[in-house]
Order: structure tokens, then sequence, then C-alpha cells
């Protein structure tokens, strides 16, 4: 109940578990984070691997940081590669869509429903050829599923990881995928060269979020459609409990996410006018089958990193943020997983 006497009970216990050593995974968090206008790869330096379709853009003059601000995203992707094939073998990185007659047991089957969900906004299934931008992709397992349901379209992917990029190619198979190691709010692709573009789960990861629709759409051609699905707050941070307040920054600080956008102003973005949200729908309860596969993988993955010699900070704060998802699933007063869905004007 919110700001109740639940809520008063669990931030007591909060409070002293923090300070209690038997409870790693609830004291405050040693890595900060960073948003996305300070993503490290976006520019100069190119190496290309033609047989696997992969291709670096590299800076060489890094964005100056102050010191509090030293963690970076990349550097929280390049640390959790291999924490991430704990969720999925075949480099799923984002929540899976239950459906009727889906096994709620079997994680695969709804992680490639999710992609089918993003892959059937953007009318794929239409195009007899095209060109379509996977920002924010992680190893690349979406766009290499959607090359291979649709063999006729290629595939540009882009993550600022290059640990990401590596994962990648060492799952490339023969699928039309390009990867790219770079900033998706500084696109390597010409004017409206794309037929379709989506963030499936990364924008959250921009604090720019206007700027990067408006590059993605500068390269969209018109009636080429662009698709989003994320976190979301439905209402502004400040008018939440004090328990909310702590479950979602501990989740989004330690994903390096700088805070989950409001649903609301998602809601009016337009890329500089360039983009019109055509569609929006919450499905929250659709993925909560795949995050209750969350709790016994945390667990699992806890007692393997307690053995390891090496850990670093962003891998403790990765399994951390990953034990609280329940807990922020939960609160569907102030917390909605949406997709939407806009089209070049």
């Amino acid at each position: 109940m919110q700001g109740g006497l639940g809520d008063w009970r669990l931030w007591t216990w909060i409070r002293h578990a923090r300070s209690d050593s038997r409870f790693p995974l609830l004291r405050p968090r040693s890595a900060s984070f960073v948003g996305s206008e300070r993503l490290l790869l976006s520019g100069a330096i190119q190496a290309d691997d033609s047989r696997l379709g992969v291709e670096y853009n590299m800076t060489s003059d890094p964005i100056a940081v102050d010191g509090e601000q030293q963690e970076s995203i990349p550097d929280y992707y390049n640390d959790t590669v291999d924490d991430y094939e704990v969720w999925s073998k075949e480099g799923y990185l984002h929540y899976g869509y239950w459906r009727p007659w889906l096994n709620p047991f079997r994680r695969k089957p709804m992680l490639e429903e999710m992609n089918r969900l993003v892959f059937s906004r953007l009318r794929l299934e239409e195009m007899s050829s095209g060109a379509i931008a996977d920002l924010g992709c992680g190893v690349g397992g979406v766009s290499r599923h959607g090359s291979r349901l649709h063999p006729h379209l290629e595939f540009h992917a882009m993550t600022v990881s290059p640990g990401q990029v590596a994962a990648a190619k060492s799952k490339h198979r023969d699928e039309r995928v390009t990867y790219y190691c770079g900033d998706y709010h500084h696109l390597p692709f010409e004017d409206r060269q794309l037929d379709g573009a989506f963030y499936l789960e990364s924008l959250c990861h921009s604090t720019r979020p206007e700027t990067a629709l408006a590059e993605a759409a500068r390269t969209l051609k018109p009636g080429a459609r662009l698709v989003s699905t994320d976190g979301y707050l439905a209402r502004p941070l400040q008018e939440t409990s004090k328990v909310f307040k702590y479950v979602v920054e501990t989740v989004a600080h330690n994903w390096a996410v700088p805070m989950f956008h409001e649903i609301d102003l998602g809601r009016q973005w337009t890329g500089n006018g360039q983009l019109k949200l055509i569609e929006e729908f919450e499905c929250g309860w659709r993925l909560g089958p795949s995050a209750m596969h969350a709790a016994h993988l945390s667990v699992i993955h806890f007692l393997k990193l307690m053995w390891r010699r090496e850990v670093t900070p962003w891998q403790w704060n990765h399994l951390r943020a990953s034990a609280f998802t329940i807990a922020l699933g939960l609160y569907r007063r102030n917390f909605r997983y949406h997709v939407l869905v806009f089209e070049k004007q």
C-alpha cells in the first residue's frame, strides 16, 4: 500500500540490512553511473570484418567525465557479458512476452515472442527487402533472430560495448547482420537509409531521448516505423514512496540506467517533429512469467560469484538489480512496461 504500514516496515528492515554484513547485495553500491550522452564510442576509427559483417566505430578522444562518474555504460556491459549468458544463451538481454499456450517455465520461447512483437509492429512481414536498425543491440541476439525469420532483410545492430561486439561475433553464423560499436545518438547511416528501427529496452540508458529519436528518425525513410519497448515511471518519482524510490533506484543505477523515463513524457516524444506516435500499449503482466525466472537465476548466479576470486563491482551491481526487478514490477501504480510505436513523417 502506497506510503502505508507495509512500506514503513520494509523500509525499516532495509535500513538495518544495509549495515549488516550478511546482506552484501543491500549495501550501498560502489560503482557510479552515467547517462548515454557520455557514451564513449562514437565515431572515427573503423575496422571491418567482412566475413562476419562487423564494423567498429571507435572514438580516439573519449568525452571527459568528472571524478564521480568514472564508471560508464560500456564498462557495465563489458563486465557483464558472461553474466547475461545465464539469462539467455542466444543473446537475448530483454524480458520475455508471455501469451496463452506458451509454457511460462521455458524462458526462450517467451524471449523470442517479445522479438516477434517488435517485428510485427515494424511490419517486417510486409517487406520484400530493406534495412532495419537494432539500436542498443546487446550481443545481437534479436537481430540474428530477425535475420533468420526474415532472411530477405538486412539488420544493423549497434552497441556501445566492445565486449558485446566480440560476443556477437562469437555467436554469429550466416545471418545478414552487421554489428557496430558506437553511440546511438550518432548513427553511421545516411539520411532516409533505413526501413525501420527499434530500441528493445535500451532507450532507458539515454538522458537525451529526443536527441536519440531525432537521430534515428533522420535515418528512416518516410512512413518507416520505430519501436521502443521499456519500463517507464507511471508518475513523477517525487510523488512516490521512499521504499519505491529505493527499489527503482537500485534497479536503475545498478543497470547503468540514469533513471527510467516517465511514460507521460514518452508519449510526447516526436524526435524533433519527425516522428508521430501511432500506437502505445502497456504489457507489464505479460512480462511477469519471464521476470519470475530472475529469482532463482539470481540465487544460482550469486553462489557462483561467491566462489570466484575476481568479481567486478558491475557484476555485483548487475546481480543486485536483477534481484530487485520482481519487487519493482509489483509496484504497478508507479511502474509500467510500455511499447511505443512511432512513424516517420
